[in-house]
């Protein structure tokens, strides 16, 4: 199977012309051979009728002349011999007299007796050697090699430029939105590597767009859900028909609707900024573990309300990386942690180095996540067991804004179920080829070491 484009197009050339050469070869063989070797001798004997006849009527003195002038008028070469006497033969209009031996007069020839002064003579008649001819029989070779080639190449033209057509007709298809069409990968050339990378730019893109749509979708019903509740109780508190504390309580889930609205447009903004090119990460030596301990520290009243038991173990650990972007993954991994974390239970967040990497466990004790959701949790919007617990806010953006900032640091993260007990670890990874590490452990002021558990 040839593999090339390229080979098989040169294949293609040289068996169109070998083709095309051979057909024209063997037709002008069968059509000119016989009608051109008859046509030939029928010319030699009416020069040798015209010889005979003007020697008749001349009666030159000097024979051998006449007939060497005549065979040259008639561009023939004539051969005059005694039959059954070789050494008795004369020729005349031949020009390599010492090769006589040599010459092979392997086409047309006339040969006729000739009485002359009363002797008998065998008159052979030849074509001259230097006569050029044959014009109309390359003329027709060469036209039915161009016939020919033509059309071969002209078949064969087709079968390349027909994959060609189709991938043209599919990338129309795709860009006017039909993201189902396929095309066949059976050919093991460019053009089948070229088939499937278009079929899959279009699955790509067709999954693209079910995530588009379903973005939309998510983005509307987040969006209305809050406007829906500001807007009931707003109604409410214009008619009156509320008593004091209800007013009250109207006005306090109106606040917290409209700081979920600015929540979820400053995440939405944020990935947005994310996604695109224009976004220029500013690394900056930091320690990372003391930055995860201040995020700890600053969710202390929410963790300590729900009566968690909260341990960090990590040492000063100094990485070149985007402070302000990092500092968005801990706290929301912590946020997370704590959110799905029920009361009493327990975070361990530990920090190394492992292989030149840093490696960053969140741990929660809270109910693990199904395999079927794991693939997923990372999805925005998505959000695993929703039926489970609906009081839980959220907008399933946070832990796609850390996968996000991750993936631009060149790490990744991944969820783990705990092998011996309930619970799930998130493990993240980050790169850090220049890095200076200290084995000094972080237990200042308002640290929390791992041999201090906090309720």
């Amino acid at each position: 199977m040839i593999k090339s484009l390229y080979t098989r197009i040169v294949l293609y050339y040289c068996a169109a012309v070998l083709i095309s050469v051979a057909i024209g070869f063997a037709s002008a063989v069968v059509l000119f051979w016989n009608s051109g070797y008859e046509e030939e001798e029928q010319s030699l004997k009416r020069s040798a009728a015209a010889i005979m006849q003007l020697y008749e009527q001349a009666r030159p003195q000097d024979a051998a002349s006449f007939l060497e002038t005549a065979a040259q008028l008639a561009s023939v070469r004539v051969s005059l011999q005694i039959p059954g006497r070789e050494d008795s033969e004369q020729r005349f209009n031949w020009k390599d007299d010492e090769s006589y031996g040599l010459l092979c007069d392997c086409g047309a020839a006339y040969s006729t007796p000739w009485d002359i002064g009363g002797d008998r003579y065998k008159l052979q008649v030849l074509p001259d050697q230097e006569e050029v001819s044959g014009f109309s029989e390359i003329a027709f070779i060469l036209a039915i090699v161009l016939l020919v080639g033509g059309g071969f190449m002209l078949a064969a033209g087709r079968h390349l430029v027909k994959p060609v057509k189709a991938v043209t007709t599919a990338a129309g298809e795709i860009a006017g939105g039909n993201f189902s069409i396929r095309l066949p990968t059976d050919r093991q050339d460019e053009m089948g590597a070229l088939s499937a990378s278009i079929n899959h730019m279009a699955s790509e893109l067709g999954q693209l767009d079910q995530e588009r749509q379903a973005f939309v979708a998510n983005v509307s019903h987040e969006f209305q859900s809050p406007l829906t509740s500001m807007k009931g109780f707003s109604q409410m508190l214009l008619e009156g028909t509320l008593d004091a504390s209800e007013q009250e309580r109207a006005l306090q889930i109106i606040g917290q609707e409209s700081d979920r609205l600015s929540k979820l447009s400053d995440n939405l903004l944020r990935l947005a900024l994310l996604d695109s090119d224009k976004l220029a990460l500013s690394p900056v030596p930091f320690d990372v573990a003391e930055q995860i301990r201040r995020t700890v520290l600053a969710f202390e009243p929410v963790w300590a309300r729900k009566g968690l038991n909260v341990e960090m173990s990590a040492s000063k650990t100094v990485i070149q990386a985007d402070e302000e972007l990092l500092g968005q993954v801990w706290s929301n991994l912590m946020s997370n942690a704590i959110k799905f974390t029920p009361s009493g239970g327990a975070i361990r967040i530990t920090v190394r180095l492992q292989n030149s990497q840093l490696e960053t466990r969140f741990y929660d004790s809270g109910a693990r996540i199904a395999e079927e959701d794991k693939t997923r949790i990372f999805e925005r919007f998505y959000k695993a067991d929703q039926a489970r617990d609906r009081t839980r806010e959220g907008s399933g953006l946070g832990l796609s804004i850390v996968q996000r900032i991750v993936a631009i640091h060149r790490g990744s993260i991944h969820i783990v179920d705990s092998p011996l007990q309930e619970g799930k670890t998130f493990i993240l990874t980050l790169p850090v080829p220049q890095l200076e590490h200290q084995g000094k452990e972080t237990a200042g002021p308002g640290c929390i070491p791992q041999s201090q558990q906090t309720g």
